[in-house]
């Protein structure tokens, strides 16, 4: 452990270690989407100009 959380809760005070890595484990182990994602924006108006 080389990272951790400090938080307190009352009157206690947490120390937490930081877990990295986990979710980029899980997931290399998923097999690809068998389909490709959609396009989300294919439906929208082109955006206007921003006034600020």
């Amino acid at each position: 452990m080389k990272e951790a959380i400090i938080h307190k809760e009352g009157d206690h005070l947490l120390v937490e270690p930081i877990r990295k890595g986990k979710l980029l484990a899980l997931l290399a182990k998923l097999d690809p989407l068998p389909e490709p994602f959609p396009d989300i924006d294919d439906d929208l108006l082109p955006l206007g100009d921003v006034q600020l």
